[in-house]
């Protein structure tokens, strides 16, 4: 499921595009607004006209229709069992929008709903897990179901099949407010009946929440440098290399406390690592618990000693351990700290699916966290 826009079988309903009274948009995929990436061709389905894209990854979208706020509806079929398809919105660029999905061969488990933003050109859904993200539902394979989502404000809903109970309701994490429309999958799909229907705009500038300042144990203050290519962890105490390591950013961390690096960095072949910091000041030399997440890939060092080495990358499995999530609390290791500064370092390697982290002391006696000099 990596993100790259490379053509696939996408077959999509042709209707007529009219801005009805009420602002409902019945759409038309041979419209000059209509963007697609792949081959593009329109042909019949199940009886009804409908454009397709040649095998592979796809995506279509109603440009300049400046969606903030209101109704998409659209009815899907899977002709495999295997898919990712779904409704793409608030797309202010190919490289950055939100995107819910749903998946027939995971049907009935955790994830059969998913919300993934897309991130500078990357699917951050291991980042996002866990019931505020995902849903059980059940997902057919060559079966239509319909699909509705009501956007408003930093808020979407999702129902399935006209029940008017949602399966999923996520608080979204684009800091944009308004963009395209459309259809997007990762291996076949067919998209029928889509209509939108947008709601007068707030007006309002999305700010993401700070997270909740209450809790000092999880980590806050980081230095993150940036991206480098160190997949692999070749390069060893890279933030020895003044050549390799020259900036430094200070990045805020989400409302739960997670770290999202897609959204500060383009991870590339090449540009696939980072080194973040942040001093622990100790009153006394003691050892200090540390729990902490990641994804996929993670080296830990203090005070320049290395700790620990994991690899929580993605795993083609239908095991909830090997999707590569990053969860709080997954990892748990002991700092052995000096008395005073204590500089702790980690390093971060994402091929695909999320790049990211959480890290949290187990308490704060007689230490403090204090913001890493650059």
């Amino acid at each position: 499921m990596k993100y790259k826009l490379i053509t696939i079988l996408l077959l999509i309903i042709s209707t007529n595009i009219c801005l009805a009274q009420k602002g409902t948009i019945d759409v038309d995929f041979s419209s000059n607004d209509w963007k697609t990436l792949g081959s593009v061709e329109v042909k019949e389905f199940d009886s009804k006209l409908s454009t397709c894209v040649s095998n592979g990854t796809g995506i279509a979208y109603l440009d300049g229709i400046d969606f903030q706020n209101g109704i998409i509806e659209c009815d899907l079929y899977s002709p495999s069992h295997k898919a990712y398809l779904g409704i793409v919105f608030r797309i202010g660029s190919l490289t950055n929008f939100e995107y819910i999905y749903f998946q027939p061969h995971t049907s009935g488990k955790w994830d059969a709903v998913q919300y993934d933003p897309i991130f500078n050109s990357s699917a951050t859904w291991q980042l996002y897990n866990g019931k505020a993200y995902q849903a059980s539902a059940n997902i057919p394979t060559k079966e239509w179901f319909h699909v509705k989502i009501e956007v408003a404000d930093d808020s979407a809903k999702v129902y399935l099949d006209n029940n008017p109970k949602s399966v999923l309701s996520v608080k979204l994490k684009h800091e944009s407010i308004s963009g395209g429309v459309g259809v997007c999958s990762y291996h076949p799909a067919i998209f029928t009946n889509l209509k939108i229907t947008k709601h007068a705009p707030t007006n309002m500038l999305f700010i993401r929440p700070l997270p909740n300042i209450e809790d000092e144990t999880y980590i806050s203050n980081w230095l993150v440098s940036e991206p480098y290519d160190n997949y692999d962890f070749a390069i060893e105490r890279p933030f020895l290399n003044n050549d390799l390591i020259s900036k430094w950013h200070k990045i805020s961390v989400e409302e739960n406390y997670l770290v999202n690096l897609n959204r500060y960095f383009t991870k590339t072949e090449t540009k696939n690592t980072v080194l973040a910091k942040t001093i622990l000041n100790s009153e006394k030399a003691q050892k200090k618990i540390i729990h902490f997440g990641y994804s996929d890939k993670i080296k830990v060092y203090l005070n320049s000693k290395e700790l620990f080495t994991g690899d929580n990358g993605f795993y083609e499995s239908g095991k909830y351990d090997d999707r590569g999530y990053v969860l709080d609390r997954h990892e748990t290791i002991e700092l052995p700290l000096e008395k005073g500064e204590n500089e702790l370092i980690i390093e971060i390697s994402e091929d695909k699916f999320g790049w990211g982290f959480i890290a949290k002391v187990e308490d704060l006696d007689e230490i403090e966290i204090i913001n890493s000099k650059q």
